[in-house]
């Protein structure tokens, strides 16, 4: 599962990261420049994610290093010396580092240290210290997945699942549609327990609007055919109501071209399309 989340990140952080980066850091940039996430010496390390960060005044560029975790690692601290180090080697350049917690709770990962004659440390962002709010106002539908990580507050799984879809709604897009949103949503809902809350909501509020069977859920064969038949039965029961109300209007039509009697029964079969036989037997219920 965490090679899923490791997924939905690196999908999800070059949309995002300009904005995340100006609410962390303290810096004016105005572009980035794409780098290898590779850095290679004697050995090869790979980073989450890596950009050069362009400012006005070009003394101040710097390297952005982002990682990602969904569990807390012991080992992070030195994890992240060792990535500074090679990068520092390699740029010859400032270098700041952001490790994102997506886990439950506030992550108890150690992100300094000073034994008297060395110092180091990196910027240690738990989702879940912030309000569901401020990523429920982005225009980025990468962005918003991230509100099922935050601090609800005080409001309820299903105002929480409402706000959010309901914005969802609004703001995918071609390039990121409410069914890659809500794979999204299936997926990182697991890190707070929230998966057959999340489940169940889809089902219930946005089954009709969505190809279930694309869900990844459903991909995973986890609905134990749970949901292929509440599914079939509400899409069975939608039809259903469109013939009823198709129904209703021709018969309404029907009865009044009976009313008003300019037309024969043939031609108001004909143009009703039904047969002669179901004009009369509506015949017989107005003369009744």
């Amino acid at each position: 599962m965490a090679n899923h989340y490791d997924k939905i990140f690196k999908e999800n952080i070059e949309a995002i990261y300009l904005a995340f980066s100006k609410r962390f850091i303290n810096s004016d940039f105005e572009k980035a420049e794409e780098l290898s996430t590779d850095i290679q010496r004697t050995r090869e390390k790979k980073t989450d994610f890596l950009r050069k960060m362009l400012h006005p005044e070009p003394t101040d560029n710097f390297i952005l290093h982002i990682e990602a975790q969904s569990k807390d690692d012991p080992n992070m601290i030195y994890r992240m010396q060792e990535y500074y180090a090679m990068l520092l080697r390699k740029y010859k350049m400032r270098v700041v580092q952001l490790v994102f917690y997506f886990g439950k709770g506030i992550s108890k990962m150690k992100n300094s240290y000073n034994d008297g004659r060395n110092f180091f440390s990196f910027e240690l962002i738990s989702i879940q210290q912030f309000s569901y709010r401020t990523f429920l106002e982005t225009d980025k539908p990468e962005e918003l997945t991230l509100a099922i990580l935050a601090d609800f507050e005080d409001l309820t799984n299903e105002e929480i699942a409402d706000l959010i879809f309901a914005r969802a709604k609004i703001i995918t897009n071609e390039t990121f549609g409410m069914e890659k949103f809500v794979n999204q949503m299936e997926v990182l809902s697991k890190l707070r327990n929230l998966d057959g809350f999340i489940q169940h909501y889809i089902l219930n509020n946005m089954a009709l609007e969505l190809k279930m069977e694309d869900t990844f859920t459903y991909k995973q064969g986890k609905l134990e055919g749970k949901l292929e038949g509440e599914l079939k039965g509400k899409r069975e029961g939608k039809r259903e109501g469109k013939r009823e109300g198709e129904k209703e209007k021709r018969d309404k039509m029907i009865l009044a071209m009976l009313k008003k009697g300019s037309n024969s029964l043939e031609e108001i079969s004909e143009i009703a399309e039904v047969s002669v036989d179901y004009v009369k037997e509506l015949a017989a219920k107005l003369d009744k």
